[in-house]
């Protein structure tokens, strides 16, 4: 078996890998005539266990098929870095310029752009997989080997590898990376975590200690999309503020629910007066706390912990601002539904008709039912109509794959001003800062069809369509481009939102 502990493999060598292993391994094949299932010695068997029986054999084969796809992936991961390098050297040689001193990255911008567009995923996935490759094949070889014969799955593989690349130490880390495929093999991978992290500690305590302290620079709050109507808000906090919080946040809940249910109870008697209510609170305890700490967050002081007076002046001043799409038939409380949270999606009609009030502090856009075009908008601090219309349009960055919000990106010139380009509805569209880039100094290329559409072309040639997820709808010539002049003419004649 040929065994690489570089971080950056030649295609040839991975080629030579990749064949090595799946004849080594072999692809997913029906049970041996040999096998003897536990289930054989057994002489009064219910059917559904014989099949259950076989249906786990299958289960197991597939999970190691998957386990061999991981690692093909990781080798063709792998290949990824030698192409960024090379398109930027010819880069550099075309602007006369040194590719590693003077490093633009921004071969590796265009590479990753077109991976992430290729394969429905973003370029920091791409950027994540690349490094998970090198990571492997430089120092975890041992462990992509097991993956690709089956032996773990790609989740476990991850784990070893993310767990114990902190390790410095060559000799430590090979001793690590022995105890932790013995561990993954009997382990899933919620276990393997909490089991490789106090390996980690125990082969390398005074790294550790380093890397908790380092950890707490990278504390953050994100929120991202789970289902309609519904999100996730993630803190990553240093352990034990993150813990207490949490732990008062439960105490309250339980205090509240424990009280709730007094009531019930007595509102089960038909003593109301005594529950003080009409109507019962049924919510669960984690209902209570996710509702308690939305509460705290939309309604408390902040305490400014750690900074000085004017700032604290200045954090009492905050107030959340959220923009709503409303389609403009809910506000009078017809049930057309549709209303959503700009980039996070649906919420229901009653809690639209009440956004819909007089709450300055959420921006509210309302669209014609039909035709999913705005046709009012208001703000809490307003700004020229074209922008926000072009806000309640693209809602976010226009660039395929890419959701940073329209708030954070720039309105750019499809076609640029200096090329005549005009500063006109069918003529912009939002990118992020790092898409901006992306469009003006790489051979990527972007027209604007009529409706906001744009067709992006990747440097080798692909086409990539993205629609305004503010006007999403049929369109019954799909994407096929018109002609130039009726494209044109249709984008002149696009009814003005204002």
């Amino acid at each position: 078996m040929v065994v690489c502990r570089n971080s950056r493999v030649k295609p040839r060598e991975v080629d030579v890998v990749i064949r090595m292993n799946i004849r080594y391994c072999g692809a997913i094949r029906s049970k041996s005539p040999q096998r003897r299932s536990p289930m054989s010695a057994l002489t009064d068997v219910s059917p559904v266990h014989s099949d259950l029986d076989e249906l786990l054999d299958d289960l197991v084969q597939s999970r190691s098929l998957a386990g061999r796809a991981f690692a093909a992936e990781m080798f063709f991961f792998a290949r990824v870095a030698d192409l960024v390098d090379r398109r930027e050297a010819e880069r550099a040689a075309r602007e006369g310029r040194d590719a590693i001193t003077h490093s633009t990255q921004l071969g590796m911008r265009e590479v990753y752009a077109e991976i992430g567009a290729e394969l429905y995923i973003s370029e920091w996935q791409v950027a994540r997989k690349v490094s998970l490759a090198s990571t492997m094949l430089g120092s975890f070889y041992e462990t992509l080997c097991e993956a690709s014969c089956g032996q773990i799955s790609g989740d476990h593989a991850t784990l070893i590898a993310d767990s114990g690349i902190v390790i410095d130490d060559g000799a430590v880390r090979m001793e690590y990376e022995a105890v932790a495929l013995d561990m993954a093999r009997e382990m899933t991978p919620a276990q393997l975590k909490s089991a490789l992290d106090g390996l980690v500690g125990r082969l390398d305590p005074e790294g550790t200690q380093a890397r908790v302290r380092e950890a707490a620079q990278r504390r953050k709050v994100t929120v991202r999309t789970l289902e309609p109507g519904l999100v996730r808000v993630t803190a990553d906090v240093p352990t034990v503020p993150g813990v207490g919080s949490v732990n008062r946040l439960r105490q309250a809940a339980v205090t509240l629910f424990d009280q709730n249910a007094a009531e019930s109870e007595a509102a089960g008697d038909g003593d109301l007066e005594a529950a003080g209510q009409s109507v019962v609170d049924d919510r669960t305890v984690a209902q209570i706390m996710a509702d308690m700490f939305c509460d705290l967050l939309l309604t408390a002081e902040f305490s400014g912990h750690g900074t000085t007076d004017e700032a604290r002046d200045a954090l009492s001043m905050i107030r959340p601002s959220v923009q709503v799409t409303i389609p403009a038939a809910t506000v009078t409380g017809a049930r057309v539904g549709g209303a959503v949270v700009d980039g996070f999606g649906p919420i229901d009609d009653q809690a639209a008709q009440q956004l819909a009030g007089n709450a300055p502090a959420w921006t509210r856009v309302f669209t014609d039912p039909c035709t999913g075009v705005p046709v009012c908008v208001d703000r809490y601090r307003p700004s020229k109509k074209q922008r926000r219309y072009l806000q309640a349009r693209d809602q976010q960055c226009r660039f395929p794959g890419c959701r940073r919000r329209a708030q954070k990106c720039d309105i750019d010139h499809t076609v640029a001003h200096a090329e005549g380009g005009a500063t006109c509805l069918c003529n912009l569209e939002h990118l992020c800062k790092r898409h901006h880039t992306v469009k003006h100094d790489t051979a990527w290329r972007v027209r604007q069809l009529s409706g906001g559409i744009l067709i992006w072309t990747a440097p080798t040639g692909r086409s990539h369509p993205s629609r305004p997820p503010g006007t999403v709808r049929f369109d019954p010539i799909g994407l096929i481009d018109p002609d130039p002049h009726f494209r044109d003419g249709l984008a002149a004649h696009d009814p003005a939102p204002f």
